[in-house]
C-alpha cells in the first residue's frame, strides 16, 4: 500500500447527455474547489468514453453514490459507453437539466463546465455548480486504499 492509497473520497458518476448520448463514468477523484462560487473538479481519464464526450459538452452532474451501490459504481467504472447504453441496466431519472441521475444516487451536484487541464493521463474538468440536490441523507459510497468501502 502506498500513501496515495491513504487519499478517501466519496465515489460519484459523472453523467453527460451530449445530443441525445446518455453516459457516466464512476470516479473516485472528486474534489471541491472553490467556495464562491461553488465549484468542484472531476478526474477522467483521457482514454475514456466519458472524456470525450465531456469535450463535447458544457454541463456535467457529480451523482454521488450512496453505500449500497457498490455494484452499479462497478459497473458504471468497468463497462464502456462506446459499445453499450449503460442506462438501460439501471434506472434513472434526468434532473432538471436534464442530465441523467442514476439509482444508487444520494446527492448530485448539476455544473457548468468552466475549465480544464491536463493531469498526467488524466483530464481535469472543472465545473460551476448551478444546482445540488440532495436525494437521501446518508453516508456516501467510499473509495480508499484502491477499493470500495
Amino acid at each position: 500500500m502506498d500513501a496515495l492509497g491513504k487519499l478517501y473520497t466519496s465515489t460519484a458518476i459523472v453523467t453527460v447527455n451530449v445530443e441525445g448520448k446518455l453516459n457516466g463514468i464512476t470516479v473516485a477523484w472528486v474534489t471541491r474547489v472553490s467556495w464562491q462560487p461553488p465549484m468542484v473538479a472531476v478526474s477522467i481519464g483521457k482514454t475514456r468514453y466519458t472524456r470525450e464526450l465531456m469535450d463535447r459538452t458544457d454541463s456535467f452532474a457529480v451523482c454521488i453514490l450512496g453505500k449500497d451501490a457498490k455494484e452499479i459504481a462497478e459497473y458504471f467504472g468497468t463497462v464502456s459507453g462506446r459499445n453499450t447504453d449503460k442506462f438501460k441496466k439501471y434506472p434513472y431519472t434526468m434532473s432538471e437539466g436534464n442530465l441523467p441521475i442514476p439509482e444508487g444516487t444520494i446527492a448530485y451536484i448539476e455544473c457548468d463546465k468552466t475549465g480544464q487541464f491536463e493531469a498526467g493521463d488524466h483530464i481535469v474538468y472543472i465545473g460551476t455548480v448551478r444546482r445540488q440536490k440532495v436525494l437521501k441523507d446518508e453516508p456516501p459510497l467510499i473509495f480508499g486504499e484502491h477499493e470500495l468501502l
